[in-house]
């Protein structure tokens, strides 16, 4: 299922690629092979990262069980939470290109370093926004950092490492960003229920500090030649490199855009109208993105295995449809018993298609496109991002409920099931569309 061609880290989903790979295949220690640096740091340089990613998704992910009960409040809507949720993805496309050439250029720990200060910033802020304009504002940092540091740890990974190693050290990071993943949302909701809303950004803050002081002093500028660097950065034609399979590109498109947008609607309208319908404390809404998040991991490494043994494309959708299934659970839950059943069917849902798309792109894509090809997808699930949350605290606002918000979610990805079966060949990566 999985490969070495790992370059994006948009989404859990996609940060779990390389972990299962590293899983699945025995790789050579990192301080058993040759690279840019002396073997007796290297391991040290990966860890610190791998630390400094985890940091960076627990911080990213804390907020989101506060946020509902922010926005109470500040007196604000559904809509203005949907803004708030927007933002941090239209930082991130804005500031995607600029930063990544500013680490090429610049360096990579320089951009780290930069991105764990904007984050430690933009969680003071947060700590003390009188308004929903400064927590935009703190979102909008938050996204600036997300397309800085990712990137750039990635690239520094690429840069410390040569392909018979690779792997290990990107699954040392996606380990990171998956234990932050599930711990964030919980940590946060938990915090929440016994610290207040405010306090656990300040603890946030702290930690990004004390990791951000760890990175300076454990971690080393990588030298990399001009020649690594235009062997890593390859000239590509898109318009070429999508034409050879068009259809299945379009069919991962459109599923990729499902899987984002139904997480976003959730984030939003969901949550806002469990918090009025079934008055749910933060501590129930951390263990509900705790089962999400503990059932994605688990179901990344099944389902990883299961779609190199039958294919691809049945995962994808079967994972759709249970998706839109977890919608209307949501819709017709009328108890907590129900939130939790719904965030267990998603997260089914999520870790049978997240990963198995991720493949299958691979599948299709040459080692020199890949990057290329990833960022391309980043901007469908970076558009699926921004329209996701403010279509679903308007819907919110404008009905009342989550019904339609959640209706659209699960249309939505119903229509990534009809259009991959559709589309899709059970032998793709053999097949030009």
């Amino acid at each position: 299922m999985l490969s070495l061609k790992l370059k994006s880290y948009d989404t859990p989903h996609h940060q779990s690629i390389s972990l299962m790979k590293t899983i699945k295949t025995a790789q050579p220690s990192l301080d058993n092979q040759t690279s840019t640096m002396p073997q007796s740091g290297r391991l040290r340089q990966v860890l610190m990262l791998a630390i400094s990613l985890c940091m960076l998704q627990i911080g990213f992910g804390i907020i989101t069980p506060i946020f509902p009960y922010y926005i109470a409040a500040l007196g604000v809507g559904a809509t203005e939470l949907g803004v708030l949720a927007a933002s941090f993805a239209l930082s991130r496309i804005a500031f995607a290109g600029p930063l990544g050439g500013l680490s090429d250029s610049r360096g990579r720990k320089p951009v780290m370093l930069a991105a764990l200060l904007g984050f430690a910033s933009a969680n003071v802020m947060y700590a003390f926004a009188p308004n929903i304009w400064v927590m935009i504002l703190a979102r909008a940092i938050e996204g600036a950092v997300s397309a800085g540091f990712y990137p750039a740890a990635n690239a520094y990974m690429s840069d410390v490492t040569i392909p018979t190693n690779r792997c290990t050290g990107m699954g040392y990071l996606s380990m990171g960003n998956m234990v932050g993943f599930i711990i964030g949302p919980t940590a946060g909701g938990i915090m929440a229920q016994f610290l207040g809303i405010r306090l656990p950004f300040l603890v946030a803050a702290v930690s990004t500090i004390g990791t951000l002081v760890a990175l300076y002093v454990l971690v080393t500028e990588p030298k990399i030649s001009e020649n690594q660097f235009h062997e890593t950065n390859p000239q590509v034609n898109l318009r070429e490199v999508f034409g050879r399979h068009k259809h299945s590109y379009f069919a991962l498109a459109v599923a990729l855009f499902g899987n984002m947008f139904a997480i976003r609607i959730l984030e939003v309208a969901f949550l806002i109208d469990a918090l009025t319908r079934f008055g749910v404390i933060p501590i129930q809404i951390s263990l509900f993105f705790g089962i999400i998040g503990i059932i994605t991991l688990l179901g990344n490494l099944g389902f990883g295995h299961l779609s190199d043994r039958i294919g691809r494309k049945w995962l994808i959708v079967f994972g759709c449809v249970i998706s839109s299934c977890a919608m209307f659970v949501f819709m017709l839950s009328s108890t907590v018993t129900g939130f939790y059943l719904g965030g267990a069917v998603l997260g089914i849902g999520l870790s049978m298609r997240g990963p198995t798309i991720q493949a299958l792109i691979g599948d299709l894509t040459d080692d020199e496109a890949y990057g290329k090809v990833m960022g391309a997808y980043g901007a469908v699930s970076n558009s699926a991002y921004v329209v996701g949350p403010i279509l679903g605290g308007r819907l919110y606002d404008t009905t009342g409920n989550c019904v339609s918000s959640l209706a659209l979610a699960g249309t939505i990805s119903l229509v990534g099931a009809i259009t991959t079966s559709l589309e899709l060949s059970d032998s793709v990566p053999d097949d030009a569309d």
